[in-house]
């Protein structure tokens, strides 16, 4: 057995005997701004106060330095292995080749309905996965090739839909889908997943100087965003590895990244004030990791998942106060800011639901409410019109024209087709509900149904 199943072991060992008998309820990747070489060879200034959680002393009491707001797994990939349906194959051939049409109309139609789910269908495979399926609830690579070393399936699981749902109905919802696509065996292996703690302190976390972490990774970087008053974003510990960590701000991740606002209402649902600064400690874990930490399906995750992130935190990453006169940093205390990001889930908080969640990608309103009005705006200063009613009914009079000579079916052709295009990429639209081959295939649907009900 290797040190770190041996490591995991003894954690996995420890968690189950402080958090026997607690209930545990579980809640992207991320990007940062371009590294920037700093000195940290100087000594942590990082505050030292606070305490440990007790059963006492709950993470989310409103006096204390730490609150914990949202925890559990942010992004989680899923295998399933087995062999693509002869039918599937055909079929999604075909709608990729319409995809890849230089006809609007033609690709409008590259998308599939399965269960409850209606899927956009890429133009493009990714690297030994042909076919690509995607919405808002998961992201599909499918091979069609019969070979056992590579799954059928790879799937995404949205953190928006694990956010919603929760990763048992995530999963359910996922079997069906692979399921219809051809014959799966076995359960799902967990190829990667994204461990994750939201909070806020009182700690100054731009003190972090590098000697502060203690870690087995060899590389990382402290990054910066100069257009913020206070710079300081985060710190990513161990790139390029099976595992590595990131500490960083998250609510300017998502103001200039990755738009995710729907976690304001579950950070709000756990006390959060608007004008807090919220801290995202994560880990990312690949498949060669889990595997030898003896993580195999999605099982294995769940029941360890509490010892994992005591793994994370205690054998492979600490925040610790640096000692002068001890020079084994393997000895050196943790901060306590670390022992309450470390022991989160001795106490957990509630883990709320998202209320609203739409299985379909909707643009942002910046895009449509600003970038969209950039066009109109233009044309009324380019023609020296201020009132806006007057520059919106001129524009529309101009590009009726402009349309009636360049494009079959003039100007209201082609917004037809565009909303088409539109309704297949945010996955809003079925352009393929009044089709006669669909509503055929429906109906074929529902006689199979009633045979199979009926015991025939």
């Amino acid at each position: 057995m290797s040190k770190k199943s041996k490591d995991f072991n003894q954690a996995a060992e420890s968690e189950r005997r402080t958090v026997r008998g607690a209930s545990r309820e579980t809640a992207r990747r991320t990007g940062e701004v371009a590294p920037v070489p700093v000195d940290d060879s100087a000594p942590s200034v990082l505050s030292p106060q606070g305490t440990t959680p007790s059963n006492t002393v709950p993470p989310n009491d409103k006096n204390k330095h730490f609150k914990a707001l949202l925890f559990g797994i942010d992004s989680l990939y899923l295998s399933y292995y087995g062999q693509l349906a002869d039918d599937w194959d055909k079929k999604l051939y075909d709608l990729k080749e319409k995809a890849q049409s230089e006809d609007e109309q033609e690709q409008a139609l590259a998308q599939v309905v399965i269960g409850s789910h209606l899927f956009e269908v890429r133009d493009k495979g990714m690297p030994r996965f042909p076919y690509v399926l995607s919405n808002n609830c998961f992201f599909i690579k499918l091979n069609r090739s019969k070979s056992n070393k590579l799954p059928m399936a790879h799937v995404q699981i949205t953190s928006e839909y694990l956010a919603a749902v929760g990763i048992e109905s995530a999963e359910k919802d996922l079997q069906f889908i692979v399921n219809t696509l051809g014959l799966v065996l076995g359960a799902a292996s967990v190829s990667r997943a994204d461990l994750f703690l939201d909070f806020t302190c009182i700690d100054d976390l731009s003190a972090i100087h590098q000697p502060d972490w203690v870690t087995r990774a060899n590389l990382m970087a402290k990054y910066f965003d100069c257009r913020l008053d206070a710079p300081f974003t985060g710190w990513v510990i161990g790139m390029g590895g099976d595992l590595h960590a990131r500490l960083y701000e998250k609510v300017v991740e998502i103001k200039t990244k990755s738009h995710k606002t729907w976690l304001f209402s579950l950070w709000e649902a756990n006390g959060w004030q608007a004008d807090e600064k919220v801290w995202r400690m994560e880990f990312q874990i690949e498949k060669q990791l889990m595997k030898q930490l003896m993580i195999f399906d999605l099982s294995d995750l769940m029941q360890n998942q509490a010892a994992l992130w005591r793994y994370l935190t205690n054998d492979w990453l600490r925040l610790t106060i640096p000692s002068l006169t001890d020079l084994k940093r393997d000895r050196w205390p943790n901060h306590p800011l670390w022992d309450d990001i470390a022991n989160v889930y001795l106490i957990p908080p509630n883990q709320p639901r998202l209320k609203r969640f739409r299985q379909e990608r909707l643009p942002h309103d910046e895009r449509m409410f600003v970038h969209g009005l950039g066009s109109i705006t233009s044309f009324m200063a380019r023609e020296g019109i201020e009132d806006f009613s007057e520059g919106v009914g001129e524009y529309l009079h101009q590009a009726n024209k402009y349309h009636h000579v360049r494009n079959a079916g003039g100007f209201y052709g082609y917004i037809k087709r565009k909303v088409k295009a539109k309704g297949r990429k945010y996955n809003t639209i079925n352009n393929r509900e009044n089709l006669a081959e669909t509503i055929q295939e429906v109906d074929q649907k529902a006689k199979d149904y009633r045979r199979a009900k009926d015991g025939e």
